[in-house]
């Protein structure tokens, strides 16, 4: 149910996106329309394509945080009935070093005694 709830935000993130793109063109045209040099031409084309880049970014962001509480509800979906699939206040914990010798080259002869 959640990754159906993640798609379908996805794909409502995606439609604002491709509508913030075709603002972002259609201003452009009109920008590049209205331009009396190459240079303004040139600007209003930069500046299409920033404000394309930035719907993009904008999608990837909202991505991101849709699978955020995805993740989120799967870790706290059975929060407060006593069904933790988690441990708290566990960490990870380094290895300890090896010994000083203890190389790769470690023989299984010394390890048996025929």
């Amino acid at each position: 149910m959640q990754a159906a709830k993640e798609k379908v935000k996805d794909g409502v993130s995606a439609v604002k996106a491709k509508t913030k793109i075709a603002q972002a063109k259609a201003s452009e045209k009109a920008e590049a329309a209205t331009a009396r040099s190459h240079a303004e031409r040139e600007l209003a084309h930069e500046r299409g394509k920033a404000k394309v880049a930035a719907a993009k970014m904008e999608l990837h962001q909202d991505k991101v945080l849709h699978r955020e509480e995805a993740i989120e509800h799967r870790i706290h979906k059975h929060g407060g009935h006593g069904h933790h699939h988690h441990k708290h206040g566990v960490g990870i914990v380094a290895a300890p070093a090896p010994a000083p010798g203890a190389g790769a080259y470690y023989s299984t002869a010394a390890r048996h005694h025929y």
